[in-house]
């Protein structure tokens, strides 16, 4: 077989060209510390290492979405601890008034205290957070979460959304309550019946306890009347009805069948105990209605308006007092139910500090592996650039021998 000249360069100058870059690669491998740096170096690491890389981006944004969780969640507890603050200062207020001794003016002005701090409570249940979003507003985040109506009560602006972020793999937390179910909906009375004075006002001293539910299996939820008369002897009886139980106390309807009446002896009937105290005029009545929902906001607008009462008649001030009663019960109610979301709160804290636990240790372990595929053996490296070496300089020196041989030499 012939080999031309040609060939003989050609060839001699490949192979030297292929060692240079076979050794060039192995110097920028050592300069940038990557074995990998290119895909067609290994196709499999490659794609492995553009796997690790990729799950350690998203595990650093969910770390991001868990600090954003974390600030979010921080700020609703602390406000809710204010608002807390707040309905304690309320209630401090609401005892002292109960007081008999207190004059129409001495309650007036602890009044206005707590109108002032209904206006604080305003301002705390509007609050924002860093991007001027409203914190109990749902997903309607740019609505002023409440605002009082033309009549003077105090409505919801928001909805019922609960907003959620990711913020490690399967993990996901509520950022935020809706306002409506911390502010707008608090059981009145005793939280399963409230007790009031009906209108006509009483004219006697009557007023009754909270009251609460003494047999669960014998509570019938029903629309109550609770009746002072006198029967035919002339002693003062009580008498219950319901609006779908009919006569309840006495069974008969009848007034020289019901009990006479004593004050400060608990009083039963249906599953619940009262407590009635005063003197009740003839034809006074009391009404015993399920709970329905109110706002903190109305509780504690009832409450000042309460303490700016005139307590002119028997009947005014036992009105006052019933009322200071039920009221400081609803107040109870509010911060129980923001407690209950306070707890709910912290929870969610500590779920957010396992992500942040679980999310590191997954950043640590991708990076280790992504470092073992991606990242260079250095004195394995060294030593491949020195043999690399030697073979470039052996190629180098046969071509430039081989390229001096020619046929004219020899003759």
């Amino acid at each position: 077989m012939r080999i031309s000249t040609t060939q003989i360069y050609t060839r001699g100058l490949n192979n030297i060209l292929n060692q240079q870059r076979l050794t060039s690669r192995i110097q920028q491998q050592i300069a940038t510390g990557k074995r990998v740096m290119s895909p067609s170096d290994d196709p499999v690491s490659a794609a492995r290492i553009d796997l690790m890389r990729h799950r350690i981006d998203v595990t650093e944004r969910f770390q991001i979405n868990k600090d954003a969780a974390i600030n979010q969640l921080s700020l609703e507890e602390n406000v809710l601890s204010n608002v807390i603050s707040n309905l304690q200062q309320v209630r401090e207020l609401q005892v002292r008034v109960g007081n008999e001794a207190l004059s129409d003016n001495d309650r007036k002005m602890i009044g206005q205290e707590v109108s002032s701090l209904l206006t604080e409570l305003e301002g705390l249940a509007n609050t924002r957070d860093v991007n001027g979003r409203y914190l109990f507003s749902g997903g309607k985040t740019l609505a002023k979460a409440f605002t009082k109506n033309a009549s003077g009560n105090y409505i919801y602006n928001g909805d019922s959304t609960i907003r959620q972020l990711d913020i490690s793999s399967g993990i996901r937390i509520k950022l935020n309550d809706s306002g409506s179910d911390i502010f707008m909906r608090i059981p009145n009375g005793n939280g399963r019946f409230t007790v009031s004075d009906p209108l006509p006002a009483n004219t006697g001293s009557i007023r009754s306890s909270v009251g609460n539910i003494i047999d669960e299996s014998s509570y019938v939820e029903d629309n109550y009347t609770i009746s002072f008369v006198q029967n035919t002897a002339g002693d003062m009886v009580v008498m219950v009805s319901g609006a779908t139980s009919g006569n309840v106390i006495p069974p008969s309807g009848l007034a020289d069948d019901a009990p006479v009446y004593q004050e400060g002896q608990d009083f039963n009937f249906n599953g619940i105990s009262l407590s009635l105290k005063g003197q009740p005029a003839v034809g006074d009545n009391l009404s015993v209605q399920p709970s329905i929902n109110e706002s903190i906001f109305s509780t504690v607008q009832s409450i000042a308006k309460n303490m700016n009462s005139s307590s002119n008649t028997d009947g005014d001030k036992a009105r006052i007092l019933s009322e200071n009663g039920r009221l400081l019960s609803q107040v109870d109610s509010a911060i129980e139910n923001i407690l209950i979301v306070q707890s709910e709160i912290g929870s969610r804290l500590k779920l957010a500090d396992v992500a942040h636990e679980v999310n590191e240790d997954f950043i640590l372990s991708s990076q280790e592996a992504l470092s073992a595929l991606e990242n260079l053996d250095l004195a394995e490296a060294a030593v491949n650039l020195n043999s690399q070496t030697i073979l470039l300089q052996a190629s180098q020196q046969s071509f430039t021998r081989i390229q001096g041989l020619s046929l004219f030499n020899f003759l």
